[in-house]
């Protein structure tokens, strides 16, 4: 680690840096899709990754902040809002905690950097449930570990980073022996592979001139929608001043619902956001001094904004949310994940009001899910992800939204549909959620797909192309005859002893083929009580969907 440079970093050289990242990861994601092991095709650790930071990268490009930690805070909004996949949420919760580290500072040296890497490991350990060693958390870990050390012998952000970078190598090529899966398949966890090329990005970003990002992929972005301020007279203006300011909280474990209901009392259009670190209020007030003051008992104010309404009134156009009454909210509201129109028919039917395209080809980001929330005019809305890899995303969701966002972790869409059977309207939110998550454990979710790629896997030796049989996001067997599948199936089906099996068939398989289908789990449960429905869910990806409960 000859010929440092950058002993600190400053918002503008912290700025390159995430750009740079995330045009790296957009670069070589394709490599970091490739190390997924599992053969089913997915959604893809470096398409989530990279649309995650890229989300910053697009935010970034808008403007230049002041200071370093304007930079970092933004940063980590962004990847929140962008997140994608468990990978994506958790990078940006890395993010999240390096933008903690880095409060109250104006630049960035190794001793700093070391502590927020630390901080960003820490955030990222403790939203996972069951953290696990061989992944993108045991690289971040190693990598913090390594630049406390490095800052203790020499206070530079670039030495820091050099030696962090060194120590995430010899890290990722140990996932391989951590994770029996990795070991298996030969290669080394993906998620730990992309936090490694955005550190070697951020290192080889200090010592360019330029950095630019072009992303090859959509990327959710902000819209706001407004309304023509003139529509009304300014004598029906009631609270004239449009109040609006961020606050740094002193500590995050302090309650905002106080502030919310002083609020109330001093006037109207109130959202209030606090996410543990900050606290964002727009409210229209008479007395917006008054408001301010309040707010100051909360922490420090990062931005302030009040606009007298009444002398806007004639050319001037405001948020939609600033002038629109208040609906009347339900009870209860649901958003699903799911993709084809059969499934997404049926969730319709079972009560769910908002469905966000995805699965499997394409998890939906933090942004996407928040949006959909933000549709539903309720107090309590329910996500059902339908997807273990959108559960951590989901998870985000709460700190976005004022309403109370209860996320049911199911894993697949027969498990979404089991969790609408079991809602019950005149229970409460916590009623209902622990009765929803305890239904949801009998069902047994099977699956019929193809091999995206060769592999190894469970001891299986897979070829490209062939048929696969899931039972629960878990290899079955493959074969390039799908009757052996649909044997091993109706036997799994047998042992369960289960009495409801539905099938749903996807797109580009034909009814008569679905009919044969059906017809051939009708003759092997024959001697069974299993009552057994078909159905055209018109699904990508799953040839089948069947589910025994």
């Amino acid at each position: 680690m000859e010929n440092i440079q950058h002993n600190k970093i400053s918002a503008e050289e912290y700025r390159k840096l995430i750009i740079n990242a995330a045009q790296c990861l957009e670069d070589n994601k394709e490599e970091i899709n490739e190390l997924n092991v599992f053969p089913v095709p997915d959604g893809d650790t470096g398409s989530n990754m990279s649309m995650t930071v890229g989300h910053a990268a697009e935010e970034l490009l808008k403007n230049k902040d002041a200071s370093i930690e304007e930079v970092a805070v933004k940063t980590a909004k962004a990847m929140l809002h962008g997140a994608r996949g468990n990978s994506g949420v958790i990078i940006s919760l890395l993010f999240r905690g390096i933008a903690k580290g880095l409060e109250n500072s104006t630049d960035c040296d190794g001793i700093a950097w070391a502590k927020a890497l630390q901080y960003g490991v820490e955030a990222a350990y403790k939203s996972v449930d069951r953290p696990a060693e061989g992944t993108i958390l045991t690289v971040a870990r190693c990598c913090a570990d390594a630049a406390m050390k490095a800052a203790e012998e020499k206070n530079s952000f670039e030495y820091v980073l050099s030696a962090a970078i060194k120590e995430a190598e010899k890290a990722l090529a140990n996932t391989v022996y951590q994770n029996p899966v990795l070991e298996k398949a030969g290669v080394v966890d993906a998620g730990g592979k992309g936090w490694l090329l955005v550190m070697q990005a951020m290192l080889h970003a200090l010592n360019k001139d330029d950095v630019s990002y072009s992303p090859k992929s959509s990327v959710a972005t902000d819209t706001k929608e407004k309304a023509d301020f003139s529509s009304f007279d300014t004598e029906d203006i009631t609270f004239g001043f449009c109040t609006e300011f961020i606050v740094r909280k002193h500590n995050g474990d302090d309650d905002s619902t106080p502030l919310k209901a002083y609020l109330n009392g001093m006037g109207d259009s109130i959202v209030l956001v606090d996410d543990g670190e900050i606290i964002k209020v727009h409210v229209h007030t008479n007395d917006p001094h008054a408001v301010l003051g309040e707010a100051l008992k909360y922490g420090v104010y990062e931005t302030v904004k009040v606009e007298n309404m009444r002398t806007q009134h004639t050319n001037k156009l405001v948020e939609a949310d600033s002038v629109e009454p208040k609906k009347e909210l339900k009870k209860y509201g649901f958003v699903s994940v799911s993709n084809g129109e059969g499934i997404n028919a049926i969730f319709t039917e079972l009560g769910v009001d908002v469905i966000v395209s995805g699965g499997q080809t394409m998890n939906p980001s933090t942004e996407d899910l928040f949006k959909a929330v933000e549709q539903i005019d309720a107090e309590n809305v329910f996500i059902l992800p339908n997807n273990k890899n959108i559960i951590m995303t989901a998870n985000q969701v709460a700190e976005l939204t004022d309403k109370n966002v209860i996320v049911i972790p199911t894993k697949s869409i027969p498990q979404g549909f089991t969790a609408m059977l079991g809602f019950d309207p005149d229970d409460e939110a916590e009623v209902n959620k622990g009765a929803m998550t305890e239904i949801i454990k009998d069902v047994d979710t099977m699956q019929i797909t193809y091999a995206a790629r060769n592999s190894n896997f469970d001891d299986m030796d897979i070829k490209e192309g062939d048929y696969l049989a899931l039972c629960n996001n878990k290899l079955l067997c493959s074969d390039k005859d799908l009757n052996v599948l649909y044997e091993a199936l109706a036997e799994k089906i047998k042992e369960s002893g289960k009495g409801f099996v539905s099938i749903y068939y996807g797109e580009g398989v034909t009814e008569d083929e679905a009919q044969t289908v059906l017809s051939f789990f009708e003759e092997k449960l024959r001697y069974t009580d299993a009552e057994i429905t078909l159905y055209n869910g018109a699904q990508p990806v799953y040839y089948y969907i069947i589910s025994a409960e």
